[in-house]
């Protein structure tokens, strides 16, 4: 029953700050309400839900945080973005990044990690069913 109540704390979270904070909460609440049927069977359940949150780190890493613009009399405004890792995005007048950056990298880390935890689980599984029982 705990299991089902965080998924659904999650989900309720991520809406109501959804103007802010949100959306990681509301993705991984989803996938854990998405992947429940499967919490018994790991191979299953954990490459999504680990895929779910490497995607929202390494969106929030690669992501324009916070931004500052500085203009000199007469000319045009420069806007600085920068992540949390330090990439900065620079642009020119009203300036707004794009996110799409940040989403593509968030999917390719999403994908290595469903596949590491995938070969790692079947590792495991291998390794011990291979094992000596004497």
């Amino acid at each position: 029953m705990a299991y089902w109540i965080t998924s659904l704390a999650l989900i309720g979270f991520g809406i109501l700050g959804a103007a802010s904070i949100g959306q990681p909460f509301f993705l991984v609440g989803l996938a854990m309400v998405l992947l429940g049927a499967f919490r018994g069977r790991p191979l299953i359940f954990w490459p999504p839900l680990l895929a779910v949150i490497a995607y929202n780190l390494a969106f929030l890493a690669v992501a324009p945080f916070y931004c500052t613009a500085s203009s000199t009399v007469g000319r045009t405004a420069t806007t600085v973005c920068s992540s949390l890792i330090g990439l900065r995005y620079t642009g020119e007048g009203i300036y707004n990044p794009s996110l799409m950056p940040a989403v593509w990298v968030g999917l390719t880390f999403a994908g290595l990690t469903a596949i590491a935890v995938l070969v790692f689980l079947l590792w495991k599984r291998r390794t011990r069913s291979s094992a000596p029982t004497g």
